[in-house]
């Protein structure tokens, strides 16, 4: 192929990349217009008069910069912004400083307004995955993240009473002989800062929902119980949880808000059976009412408790759902696997490698 040939072949070559990235240019430009809310939906009552940048766009550059596959944070605010200049968005944030100063500074407003956005979109389009047998599947989970060692993160993070607890102290105790030898081998190393995230997540979909974060010594269950009095969730929703999320305060809020849950249970949840031969039974009803509960005056809990087999081995579950006929074994059989297939794995989280024992464990057994 001679030279002018080659010239020829290249240009056609580039000018057939341009009519592509045009056509990609076109349809991402669609995308972000139907997914994005309309500009009224933002208000400009909840932003500073001289900001230079609208809300809409600066939302817009924000998913776009999610979405950038770059190693640094910075190179994909630079392809935002290129990104953004293709599309005809002038009015965003012209810095990498703007930018993460904005988004920090409206971060609840904009959250707010994209979830809900997000939301709608997915009842929209989420088609017979959106449900299941009439159940709108939400399951819960927390893990923690490790974030970067700054004194900031330190302060916020680190929990203040870490090594000072019964169980540390009891450590130290039985070690007490080898520790001298043990430290100078292996010195230990101070507390790594890390936030709990917890989140509920569409089964379905698997599409995360809501989520709260927080120190390290956060507690998932408080989290929950914030999203359920906080967040807005679909009809007929089934909150599905592994057997960390037992307890009358948190399965109290779940009812008292009209909603229904399923979760496993172990040998730590005390339940009173209102009825003398409890084992010959099946689908029982059982009371959930702590000694703490009952003595300041609160009603009992009414659930019942199922038996699912999966292979070899026995599933308690305890459900708010009293007819068998609204919540039958088969479909918890479902549940169950549901639960361990969907769990964490449309979040994204950093931390899957810590999570894999869960995640094991869950697959059979939610």
């Amino acid at each position: 192929m001679n030279r002018k040939t080659r010239v020829r072949e290249l240009h056609r070559i580039s000018k057939r990349r341009g009519r592509g990235q045009g056509k990609n240019r076109k349809e991402l430009l669609q995308l972000l217009n139907w997914f994005l809310p309309e500009a009224a939906a933002f208000g400009k009552d909840e932003f500073h008069g001289n900001v230079r940048w609208a809300p809409r766009e600066l939302a817009g550059q924000a998913l776009i910069w999610t979405w950038a596959e770059t190693k640094h944070v910075t190179d994909a605010y630079e392809h935002s912004t290129e990104s953004c200049a293709e599309l005809g968005w002038k009015q965003i944030a012209k810095s990498y400083t703007s930018l993460l100063t904005n988004l920090t500074r409206y971060r609840e407003t904009l959250t707010s307004i994209l979830r809900d956005r997000l939301h709608e979109v997915a009842e929209e389009v989420g088609g017979r995955y959106f449900a299941t047998n009439g159940w709108v599947l939400m399951g819960f989970d927390g893990s923690r993240v490790d974030a970067p060692r700054t004194v900031s993160n330190e302060q916020a993070l680190c929990a203040p009473n870490y090594g000072k607890g019964s169980r540390a102290k009891y450590g130290k105790k039985k070690s007490k002989g080898m520790r001298r030898v043990r430290n100078q081998q292996s010195p230990p190393y101070p507390q790594a800062p890390q936030a709990w995230v917890t989140m509920i997540w569409h089964m379905g979909l698997r599409l995360p929902w809501t989520w709260r974060s927080g120190p390290s010594n956060s507690s998932e269950r408080d989290h929950v119980e914030a999203m359920l009095r906080e967040d807005e969730f679909p009809k007929n929703t089934l909150f599905c949880g592994d057997a960390g999320f037992t307890g009358y305060p948190l399965w109290s809020a779940i009812i008292l808000s009209r909603r229904n849950f399923v979760v496993r249970v172990g040998a730590n949840v005390s339940l009173l059976s209102e009825t003398v031969d409890f084992k010959k039974l099946k689908d029982q009803q059982v009371l959930c009412w702590p000694k703490g509960q009952m003595e300041s005056g609160k009603p009992p809990l009414r659930l019942r408790l199922v038996r699912v087999r999966i292979g070899k081995l026995e599933i308690w579950l305890l459900t708010s759902v009293l007819d068998p006929k609204r919540l039958k074994k088969n479909i918890l059989f479902r549940f169950t696997k549901r639960v361990g297939e969907s769990k964490w794995k449309s979040a994204g989280s950093s931390k899957r490698s810590t999570k894999s024992n869960c995640v094991a464990e869950t697959a059979i057994a939610c």
